[in-house]
């Protein structure tokens, strides 16, 4: 049976040859989680391969019990939608197999859509990121932790205590308690002579969901999270920024108002979801902080 001819709803077993291009799509959705197909192929295949190679290779990946998919919300007048895939059984096995350390999530084929469409906007940021820094010369992509990921199976923390990046903190004069639990951390590090330098950032992608005094109180969390210095324990960095992706650029504009006045609020870079790309990533100042300055994440 050829994947054309694949139904949609069950899986059938068909033959195929499992290619090393097949493993590196493994790889890459063990580390995203989620991946729409069109994500899958500028990541792993080479310009002159169609996304419909790409799509078959993961339609046999799926029939064979390698991948697990869902079907992201349908925007009307956006046609049928990409399929997202996530890594399943056989393939968590056969990663094992090759000696890769498969990540502990939760059950992603079980999934709300509104935490799906939040995965998949991750993804594409950090698809924009690891595209922009292939081949660089000088810096490398040392770690990218995503909010879903959890520790270890011997840690006895529950709820959201399970996940790596969640932590609190608490104002020492209010004793008002505050939640830092970014979308994710990426650790940006220097290449041979370089290698001594790096700079961490902490990643918020906003869908224009929440209020601005939530806004707020993530960005009071930051602050007292700089002052103790807990971020130390990601490593030895001076400081960090928070990176915040946003759906507008009308949204961009009211949050950066609504920080204006708001204490230790510069280390907060915002920009709209409609400039990030793989050219704009690093080297554009695409991200404004609360007074409108311009920032690029590294210079040109």
């Amino acid at each position: 049976m050829t994947a054309n001819y694949l139904p949609l709803d069950e899986r059938r077993q068909v033959s195929f040859k499992l290619t090393e291009r097949d493993v590196e799509i493994l790889k890459a959705v063990n580390r995203y989680r989620y991946m729409r197909t069109s994500q899958v192929w500028h990541l792993i295949f080479p310009e002159n391969i169609t996304n419909q190679a790409a799509a078959r290779r993961l339609k046999y990946l799926y029939h064979n019990g390698f991948l697990g998919r869902v079907q992201p919300l349908i925007q009307p007048g956006h046609g049928s939608g990409e399929m997202a895939y996530y890594l399943d059984k056989a393939g968590q096995d056969l990663l094992r197999d090759h000696d890769e350390d498969v990540f502990q999530y939760g059950k992603s084929g079980q999934v709300k859509r509104a935490f799906l469409q939040h995965a998949l906007d991750l993804s594409e940021f950090r698809l924009c990121l690891e595209i922009a820094l292939q081949g660089h010369e000088i810096v490398e992509l040392h770690r990218f932790t995503c909010d879903f990921e959890v520790k270890g199976h011997t840690d006895r923390a529950v709820g959201n205590r399970r996940y790596k990046l969640y932590h609190e903190v608490i104002h020492p004069l209010t004793r008002e308690r505050f939640v830092v639990y970014p979308d994710g951390l990426i650790i940006l590090k220097g290449k041979g002579k370089y290698e001594q330098f790096q700079k961490l950032y902490f990643l918020e992608i906003d869908r224009g969901t929440e209020g601005l005094s939530r806004i707020r109180d993530k960005v009071i969390g930051y602050n007292l999270y700089l002052r103790e210095a807990v971020y130390k324990k990601f490593g030895e960095f001076d400081d960090f920024k928070v990176l915040l992706q946003t759906s507008s650029p009308k949204r961009a504009k009211n949050i950066r108002r609504c920080l204006t006045d708001q204490e230790g609020t510069d280390f907060v870079w915002i920009t709209s979801v409609e400039q990030v790309n793989q050219d704009s990533i690093l080297t554009s100042a695409i991200w404004q902080n609360h007074r409108q300055e311009a920032k690029a994440l590294l210079k040109g």
